[in-house]
């Protein structure tokens, strides 16, 4: 088995890379490992002899395997329609000007209504509650 892949792996991963769409050695590659595990499958643990139609045999399978391919791709249900999708994501609107200027209002006055602080932290607390007033 070992002097079958040897022989006929470069030709099998040239036959099914001919016949993919994308042209993608890496999936020619994984479909050819495909291909010779079948064969071993059918073959060799059935205790059938392979005569001398090798290479049909394997572009038989390997024929197998690319319709295989493109038949699961094809169940694949692609979306075309991303609307839904986006409208789950889609980002909260801004408040209006009117409404950021009336809660930055409301802020300001608060902050105004209140004593003037006199520890160093109090101090401190104050200063960054006037910077969120200021930059809500």
């Amino acid at each position: 088995m070992s002097e079958l892949f040897v022989t006929y792996h470069e030709r099998v991963t040239a036959f099914i890379y001919s016949r993919l769409i994308s042209r993608d050695w890496h999936l020619a590659e994984d479909l050819t490992s495909d291909v010779f595990i079948e064969l071993m499958c059918s073959y060799t643990m059935r205790d059938r002899e392979i005569d001398g139609r090798v290479w049909g045999l394997l572009a038989t399978i390997a024929r197998r395997m690319i319709a295989r391919h493109f038949a699961r791709s094809r169940a694949t249900e692609t979306s075309t329609d991303f609307g839904d999708w986006f409208e789950a994501r889609r980002l909260p609107t801004a408040p209006a000007a009117g409404e950021i200027a009336v809660v930055r209002m409301e802020a300001s006055r608060e902050l105004a209504e209140r004593p003037a602080p006199t520890t160093p932290a109090a101090r401190r607390q104050f200063e960054a509650l006037t910077e969120l007033a200021v930059a809500a």
